[in-house]
């Protein structure tokens, strides 16, 4: 083989060579510039002003705010255990006692005792302190055929501790809030929350209305606490007095409402 001949055979490999190690770098130089390319474009769908960094923790805060969330469902299902309970605690506080008498259901809502008659005065009325008992109501009209008189049922609060003689001294012959009716039993009116006024409606069949309350003085003659006179052992007393069931009774014990 002559002397060119070999010149231009290596000279032919050392061009391969070059070929290849070119090749190789623009390879590996791709691959870099596509990891470039994938950021800029990660960085084009962030919103205006955030950064990668902001972008991670961002996503950071979703998981966590994720596995919080699902904490959280974990925890619904814990507080609806929680809300039976309180439900249940509920229900014993306001046992919801209720009795049917001449077509009507009355419910007892709630049994509260103040210490001011504020929800008794209108606008410019004296507030006077005292110790109050004050029974929302709610009532329907279960009967099928006929309509319910209001104004024929006497509403009245039986207990060991009243002193029923004390009562016509201060309120005299109104029992709005307090009316002589035997030794350890007083009557008051059924008032509406709205107008304050005695309530008389008719109750139409299926009819139900609440935003109804009586309101008992448990002290006549003293801002003070009748120490005498608890829930536990006071009773709301419903009467028919006049018209279906004339004269009889239904008692919705009131022990077990919260103040």
């Amino acid at each position: 083989m002559s002397g060119k001949t070999k010149f231009l055979k290596r000279a032919g490999a050392g061009l391969c060579i070059a070929l290849a190690l070119a090749f190789t770098a623009v390879g590996l130089a791709s691959c870099g510039g596509s990891g470039g390319t994938d950021t800029s474009v990660e960085t084009a769908k962030l919103p205006p002003g955030a950064s990668t960094s902001s972008s991670s923790s961002t996503a950071t805060s979703k998981e966590a705010s994720s596995s919080s969330s699902g904490s959280k469902t974990t925890s619904g299902e814990k507080g609806e255990e929680e809300d039976e309970s309180s439900g249940s605690e509920t229900s014993t506080a306001s046992p919801g006692a209720s009795a049917v008498l001449g077509g009507a259901k009355f419910t007892v809502v709630s049994a509260t005792r103040p210490d001011s008659n504020s929800s008794v005065i209108s606008s410019g009325g004296r507030e006077v302190k005292g110790d109050y008992l004050e029974v929302a109501l709610a009532v329907e009209n279960t009967a099928t055929d006929y309509m319910v008189d209001l104004s024929g049922y006497s509403f009245r609060l039986a207990s060991p501790g009243i002193a029923a003689g004390t009562y016509s001294s201060y309120y005299g012959d109104v029992g709005t809030y307090g009316k002589y009716v035997d030794e350890n039993e007083i009557s008051a009116s059924l008032l509406d929350y709205s107008s304050l006024g005695v309530v008389s409606y008719l109750l139409k069949v299926g009819e139900s209305i609440d935003q109804i309350f009586l309101f008992f003085d448990l002290n006549p003659e003293n801002v003070g606490r009748n120490p005498n006179v608890t829930r536990e052992n006071s009773t709301l007393v419903i009467r028919k007095t006049r018209g279906n069931e004339y004269g009889t009774e239904v008692y919705l014990p009131l022990a077990g409402y919260a103040d």
